[in-house]
């Protein structure tokens, strides 16, 4: 006999219904979506911010070669 899922054993004793296990089930969905959203959000924002760290370390680095062939 195969095993029954807690939402299937809920129903099948009467402690929830169809509508309602349906409910949690759209809800759980939506935020299995939110959260891998949020987890594109965060690696986008990250990206970003290694692309603003690069430019600026370049510009940086300019700036201390353009220094040091004054200096010389």
């Amino acid at each position: 006999m195969a095993k029954l899922t807690l939402q299937e054993q809920l129903l099948k004793a009467g402690l929830v219904t169809s509508k309602k296990a349906a409910k949690v089930e759209r809800t759980a969905k939506k935020s299995r979506v939110q959260a891998r959203e949020a987890r594109a959000a965060v690696e986008e924002n990250k990206k970003a911010q290694l692309e603003r760290d690069k430019q600026l370390s370049e510009q940086q680095n300019k700036r201390r070669w353009r220094k040091n062939i004054k200096l010389r």
